[in-house]
């Protein structure tokens, strides 16, 4: 009786797949044709291509001399892998899955508050540096080779009565004193920026931002900020004009990443340095303190809910428990499937060093298996992943500081595929699906 029970459930459990999965398809045609008319490939292909034999390798791309900061990772429509030294400015590209690479490229904007979006309708890259209205925005129409400079706005209307809402609902005396404006806006040291695929906002370019409520200018003292938020800017023109998200439902966060899931919904991943803060002003940590923060949004990043702090996902460490630290995130181009993977220090504080990969196949809801990368120094991390048709298909690629000489002397791309991270180790939360497992 309870095989035939187990049999009918798993039955009606399909079927509910097959339903869900064929509305996911009806949306994801028409979002697609844009991607294909830019690559000439498709956007999504077989989970096989990640699978197969275990691979791993590893290869030294930038180094210097204790300053190898902000690393970028993107991955050009044409399927070549950028990786950037980004407080130099430097990109390197590779055409050939990452076997080898280019001499560097010099790219305009050298700061750390800049980032790469790869606009999958056209093919370009943007370059786009948000920084409290001193904004520039370069774009590359041969995939990182050489830039050219473009006007760029960001609507800020709201923001002003944004800072406002935010002030009443948290004393603060600093604000008051600070006449004029009161935010500070600045896109910084997030996961490249992407192009919504599916549904009415498709074709949407979106990135993570931070918005700072309390501050005329960035302060000089971390203990300064009265609060910061993280959130996204998008835009429905292509890069020209940008508009602001609401505010990611926590403060204290920024650094974040995004991927939009097969059915629409974008997932949010965000550093926290609420911990970091709450000891600056002598409040006691809480068990969560060195956790990643997490959303979704369902309308195409304008505004976030089903708030949540990670179980399992740390926040890198650093110099102090609860400070936190920027990590990557990227979403496998797997159809039909919600593979995302999240990089970052596995240490809840002290060194930043044990840089790992977890594994997600629920769309961030549950994280089942991880795999250390690099056991020795390191920090901020990128990822990305090949695309379907190029020679980067089936690999995924992590950027971070470190190296043996410290986690800021160089920058090192890792390269491997899904099986690779199956062989690692359980975190017990949640479990491997079946056409994994299988």
């Amino acid at each position: 009786m309870m095989r035939s029970i187990g049999r009918t459930l798993a039955l009606w459990e399909m079927l509910a797949l097959l339903v869900l999965a064929g509305h996911a398809a009806e949306r994801a045609p028409a979002a697609d044709e844009a991607v294909v008319k830019a690559t000439g490939k498709p956007a999504e292909g077989p989970a096989e291509a990640f699978l197969g034999e275990p691979f791993f390798d590893m290869q030294l791309v930038f180094e210097g001399n204790g300053n190898v900061r902000e690393p970028y990772l993107a991955v050009a429509v044409d399927g070549a892998i950028l990786v950037v030294r980004n407080n130099l400015g430097h990109l390197r590209r590779s055409e050939d899955g990452g076997k080898t690479w280019s001499g560097i490229v010099e790219v305009p904007i050298r700061h750390s508050d800049s980032n790469i979006i790869v606009d999958e309708t056209t093919g370009d890259l943007l370059s786009i540096r948000i920084w409290d209205g001193r904004d520039r925005m370069f774009r590359s129409k041969d995939g990182g080779k050489t830039w050219k400079e473009e006007p760029v706005a960001v609507l800020t209307e709201e923001l002003t009565r944004r800072s406002e809402r935010v002030r009443s609902k948290k004393r603060t005396t600093r604000a008051e004193e600070i006449p004029g404006k009161t935010y500070f806006l600045h896109a910084n040291a997030s996961e490249a920026g992407i192009t919504l695929r599916r549904g009415k906002h498709r074709g949407r370019l979106i990135v993570t931002a931070t918005f700072r409520p309390h501050a005329k200018e960035h302060p000089s003292d971390r203990k300064e900020i009265d609060a910061i938020y993280s959130c996204a800017l998008y835009s429905d023109d292509g890069g020209k004009t940008w508009s602001v998200s609401d505010l990611f439902p926590e403060g204290y966060t920024e650094e974040a990443g995004l991927v939009e899931l097969w059915d629409g919904r974008i997932y949010y991943n965000t550093r926290s340095h609420k911990g970091f803060y709450d000891k600056s002003r002598a409040r006691p940590l809480g068990p969560d303190a060195a956790l990643r923060r997490e959303a979704w949004s369902h309308d195409g990043g304008q505004t976030w809910a089903d708030y949540r702090i990670s179980k399992v996902l740390p926040d890198g460490g650093g110099y102090d428990r609860g400070y936190g630290m920027k990590g990557g995130l990227v979403r496998l181009p797997i159809a039909g499937r919600d593979v995302l993977i999240y990089s970052n220090a596995d240490t809840a504080g002290g060194p930043r060093e044990k840089l790992t990969v977890w594994a997600s196949f629920d769309g961030g809801r549950t994280w089942p298996v991880k795999r250390l990368v690099n056991a020795g120094p390191a920090a901020y991390s990128s990822l990305g992943a090949g695309r379907p048709g190029t020679p980067g298909e089936g690999r995924i690629f992590l950027l971070f500081e470190g190296g043996p000489e410290g986690r800021y002397s160089a920058m090192h791309v890792a390269r491997f595929n899904l099986s690779w991270i199956l062989e690692g180790q359980g975190t017990g939360d949640g479990q491997l699906p079946e056409w994994i497992a299988r």
